[in-house]
């Protein structure tokens, strides 16, 4: 029997944050927590990083920046990861509502790798006990450097086997699926990384996902008869491609309209026209109006910067991309979706550029983080840890090593190893060796979110803004210059001189200089 005592005061000491020791276990706590709930995660983590140092940092250039700035920022939050999911289970319960074969399938969130797993391995048994017992029996998780059998003889293997039968039978609530979580932590000190006797390759969803699919396949399969089993897969995975490019369909254009709602809330708020990174912006409108030829010139510019953004992002990509890489099992979008999401919702900003500086803002600034958010913060975290395995006393390791280390001395298979085969344990893996550790994977959190902060939300905007200015005042310059060379084509210079003074320069110096220069 399990032990219903000893698993509940575990998981009360998990979930109840304890300060005693300091601000890093307080830290600790919030970050777990972020993990724990991935949709507070995302937003705590935006808003930490983009957000609210973006919109601090363009208030300094003028109101209705800071203004733009925050709803750019906030709406890629809402637009990318929060609300995907819902146009996906939107679509499933409407597919489900008009189609009777698609009956029971609106709440199955299984992909097709899982579909395809659970399905050959009920087929051949076609009863849940054996099933489930088949599954346990050829599990493996990664723990560390090794790859560990699940010993079925274990009283936790069997408890949580006989767990995940009487959930599956309507014995017990799904919610109980975190006690068999919390068991296999607690027993082999892994449970983030599993695969499959026969299969070199871990399986690619989590533990906790793979139980979820687990008894919600096994729900379905005990309602079926043979020939309704033997068509199920195919049903399920048409199914589960049909709602997800449904909802993707919707959200991309969606992602991509939005950069242009923005401008036009911009537009009517200050009655002006053109971006408002200029300091000038309030005093005039800052829109260059471009010659035809211009105009082509300046639309090839974007479409390069646009794929460019495209290039990126497949070149951020681990696998070809696929139809079951596009399918939702989450009601978050998976890695490889929030790539594509981003990547119209960055390139559709590079598209709706007004001029070459907002042009150039765009395409470094969104480049610039979509490979933090999609590789380079991921380096970071992995770094501090590759530092404390090497410097900390004891040499603590917070790896997981889905792979043995290649033999070449290669410095490119080597990176791609530690890039592609090697990931931090998670905090409850972490917390299994010690609270020592479980802080210190918390201390590589902490400075992934630091570069971010620091690289995103502070230098970039810092930077392109810097640059822009730089630019705008030269444009100014050339502009008092036309006047003092071409006086009767140029009859004042009233808008130079306000433009000129929103930068707190000395308009009345720069024009005596450059009343001496010559076009």
């Amino acid at each position: 029997m399990i032990d219903k005592v000893s698993i509940n005061t575990n998981l009360n000491n998990k979930i109840t944050p304890s300060f005693k020791a300091g601000p890093l276990d307080a830290a600790t706590w919030v970050l777990q927590q972020c993990n724990t709930y991935p949709m507070v995660g995302v937003s705590v983590i935006d808003a930490a990083t983009a957000i609210i140092p973006r919109t601090v940092v363009d208030a300094k250039t003028n109101g209705f920046a800071a203004a733009e700035t925050f709803r750019r920022e906030s709406s890629g939050l809402v637009v990318n990861c929060l609300i995907p999911g819902f146009f996906v289970l939107g679509a499933a319960k409407v597919f489900e509502l008009f189609n009777k074969d698609y009956k029971g399938l609106s709440n199955l969130w299984a992909n097709e790798y899982s579909l395809k797993e659970l399905h050959t391995r009920y087929s051949k048994v076609n009863n849940v006990d054996k099933y489930v017992d088949g599954i346990f029996k050829d599990m493996q998780i990664n723990v560390g450097k090794k790859w560990i059998d699940v010993d079925v003889n274990e009283q936790h293997v069997h408890d949580s086997r006989e767990l995940v039968k009487e959930i599956i039978h309507g014995k017990k609530d799904k919610k109980e699926l975190k006690k068999v979580y919390e068991l296999f932590i607690e027993n082999t000190k892994g449970a983030e990384h599993i695969r499959f006797h026969g299969s070199e390759k871990p399986f690619n969803i989590d533990f906790r996902t793979f139980l979820r699919d687990t008894v919600d396949c096994g729900k379905l399969f005990k309602e079926m008869d043979s020939e309704k089993l033997k068509s199920f897969y195919e049903k399920a995975v048409k199914f589960a491609n049909k709602k997800s490019l449904t909802g993707l369909a919707i959200i991309i254009p969606l992602a991509a309209s939005v950069q242009s709602i923005n401008r036009w809330i911009t537009r009517k708020s200050s009655g002006k026209e053109g971006a408002p990174i200029y300091k000038d912006f309030i005093r005039q409108n800052t829109k260059k109006e471009m010659t035809q030829k211009e105009k082509a010139g300046f639309w090839m510019q974007k479409l390069g910067a646009a794929a460019l953004m495209v290039g990126v992002a497949l070149l951020s990509l681990k696998e070809k991309p696929s139809l079951a890489s596009l399918q939702f099992n989450k009601i978050l979008p998976s890695m490889d979706q929030c790539r594509w999401i981003a990547t119209s919702t960055f390139a559709s900003r590079m598209l709706a550029s007004e001029d070459e500086n907002e042009l150039r803002e765009a395409t470094f600034r969104d480049i610039a983080t979509f490979c933090s958010l999609y590789f380079f913060g991921d380096y970071v975290n992995k770094g501090v840890g590759s530092l404390i395995k090497k410097f900390s006393k004891d040499k603590t390791d917070l790896f997981n090593y889905l792979s043995d280390k290649p033999k070449s001395n290669n410095i490119i298979d080597r990176f791609k190893y530690w890039a592609r085969e090697t990931n931090l344990k998670s905090f409850d893996e972490a917390g299994q060796i010690s609270k020592k550790a479980k802080n210190l994977r918390s201390l590589c959190e902490i400075s992934s979110l630091g570069f971010s902060m620091l690289l995103l939300g502070i230098l970039v905007p810092w930077y392109v803004r810097k640059q822009t200015e730089s630019k705008r005042k030269k444009e100014l310059e050339m502009t008092i210059n036309r006047y003092h060379s071409y006086p009767t084509i140029f009859p004042h210079s009233v808008y130079a001189q306000k433009a000129f003074q929103a930068f707190g320069t000395n308009f009345t110096e720069a024009e005596g200089n450059l009343s001496k220069q010559t076009i």
